[in-house]
C-alpha cells in the first residue's frame, strides 16, 4: 500500500451526491422527458423547465476517473434509492462524457453494469456490486475493503459502513475536496488493517 494506491471500486449515490435536485423534488408536473441544456454540459431540464445539474466537481471527477491511467483498474458503480429510477436512467443517458478513447459517451457507460437503482438497503446494493465483479473474475476480495462509497445521507453511510465499506458523507455532493478526503480516508483504513 502506497500513497498512490487506489481503491478497486468507487460507488456513488445519485440524488444529492452527483446531481440535484433529487428526483422526487420534480414530482407535480416535472420529471421526464428531460432535455440537455444546450449552453451547459452540466445541466438538463425536465418537462417543467426545472434545471437538474451535476453537483460540484462531478463532471471533472468522473472524467478523470474514466480517462486517467492511474484509475484504469478502478471500477465505478452507482448505488441509488432514487424514487424515480426511470428518470435517473434517462439522465444518465443524457449527460455526455468523453471516454478513454476520446469518444462522446453517455454518463451511464462510465459505470458499465454496476448500476443499482432501486429501493433497498444500500448494503444490499454493495453486495450485488461485489457479486457482479466476482462473476467477471475481477480480482476482488470477499470483503469490502477495496470499496469507497460517497453519499449525502447519513443513514446510507451508516448502513454501508457496517459491512466494511469506507463510506464518505458528502451532504453537499461531490464538491471540492470531498473525493480527495474519501480516498485518504480509505488509504488510512487500509494501512491500519495491514498493521
Amino acid at each position: 500500500m502506497t500513497e498512490e494506491s487506489v481503491p478497486l471500486v468507487i460507488v456513488f449515490d445519485l440524488d444529492g451526491t452527483l446531481w440535484a435536485p433529487e428526483m422526487y423534488e420534480l414530482w407535480g408536473g416535472g420529471g421526464a422527458p428531460f432535455r440537455a441544456d444546450p449552453s451547459d454540459p452540466n445541466g438538463a431540464f425536465d418537462r417543467a423547465g426545472t434545471n437538474v445539474r451535476l453537483l460540484g466537481e462531478t463532471r471533472e471527477l468522473l472524467q478523470k476517473l474514466s480517462t486517467d491511467p492511474k484509475w484504469s483498474s478502478t471500477s465505478l458503480a452507482i448505488s441509488s434509492t432514487c424514487d424515480e429510477p426511470r428518470w435517473a436512467m434517462e439522465l444518465l443517458q443524457l449527460f455526455q462524457f468523453t471516454d478513454s478513447s476520446g469518444r462522446r459517451v453517455p454518463m451511464l457507460s462510465l459505470f458499465g453494469d454496476l448500476v443499482e437503482i432501486y429501493s433497498a438497503n444500500k448494503a444490499s446494493h454493495h453486495r450485488t456490486i461485489l457479486r457482479k465483479l466476482r462473476e467477471k473474475e475481477i480480482d476482488v476480495k470477499e470483503d469490502f475493503s477495496q470499496f469507497v462509497f460517497f453519499d449525502n445521507q447519513t443513514n446510507n453511510i451508516e448502513s454501508v459502513s457496517s459491512i466494511g465499506v469506507t463510506s464518505v458523507y458528502c451532504p453537499r455532493g461531490m464538491v471540492s475536496g470531498v473525493f480527495e478526503r474519501g480516498i485518504q480516508q480509505w488509504r488510512e483504513k487500509v494501512k491500519r488493517s495491514v498493521l
